[in-house]
C-alpha cells in the first residue's frame, strides 16, 4: 500500500522556495553537485528542490513525521537526479556532522544563536550559509535577534546580504533576518 502524503508534503517547484531562498540561489556560482544541510527541514520544500537539482542533501529536523513524508515525497519522484538522506536532530544539541562536511547550508523559519554557531564550522570555504528568520507574528517574535546580532554570530565569513525589518514590541527593538554569507578561504 503506497504510503499517505500529508497535505503539506508535496514535491516542490522554484515557486514553493521562499522567495529569500529563490534570490539567493541564484546568486551562488552553481547549484548542482553540492552537498547541502538542510537544518530544520520540515517537510523539506527546500530539501527536495534542491536534491532535484543533483545535489546531495541532508533534510535535517527535530519531527519524524515530516522527515518520513520528505522521504516519501522523493520516493514518489519519478526521475530523480540527486540524492536525499534525511537525519532526525535536534538543532539545539550537538549535531552528528562533520566540519566543512557541506557546500551551502540552509537555515530557513528558525531562531537560535546555538544554530548558527553549530553550522557555520560545518561549511567548507568558499561554502554558503543561507539563513531567514520567520516573520514576527505571534509568539514567535519574542525569540528574534537584535539588530546586528545574527551577523556577528558568522566570524570568517563575507555577509554578501543581510535584510533586517525592525520589529518594535514592549520589550524593545528586535529584528527579523535575511542573510547570505560566503565563508572565506580558498576551496583548493
Amino acid at each position: 500500500m503506497p504510503e499517505q502524503l500529508d497535505r503539506r508534503a508535496r514535491f516542490p517547484t522554484d515557486l514553493d522556495l521562499s522567495p529569500y531562498v529563490r534570490g539567493c540561489l541564484r546568486r551562488l556560482p552553481n547549484v548542482s553537485e553540492l552537498d547541502v544541510l538542510d537544518i530544520p527541514s520540515g517537510f523539506g520544500r527546500h530539501s527536495l528542490f534542491l536534491a532535484a537539482q543533483g545535489n546531495r542533501v541532508v533534510a535535517a529536523d527535530i519531527d519524524q513525521h515530516r522527515l518520513d513524508q520528505s522521504m516519501a515525497s522523493w520516493r514518489a519522484l519519478a526521475r530523480r537526479h540527486g540524492n536525499l538522506r534525511s537525519v532526525l536532530v535536534d538543532a539545539e544539541q550537538s549535531l552528528p556532522f562533520s566540519r566543512e562536511a557541506f557546500d551551502l547550508v540552509l537555515v530557513v523559519h528558525y531562531v537560535s544563536d546555538r544554530i548558527i554557531e553549530a553550522v557555520c564550522p560545518l561549511i567548507r570555504a568558499g561554502g554558503f550559509l543561507i539563513y531567514e528568520t520567520f516573520g514576527a507574528h505571534g509568539l514567535n517574535r519574542g525569540t528574534l535577534p537584535t539588530a546586528g546580532q545574527t551577523a556577528s554570530r558568522v566570524s570568517g565569513f563575507e555577509v554578501l546580504d543581510l535584510r533586517e525589518r525592525p520589529v518594535r514590541t514592549a520589550a524593545g527593538e528586535i529584528v527579523t533576518v535575511k542573510m547570505l554569507a560566503r565563508k572565506m578561504g580558498s576551496l583548493i
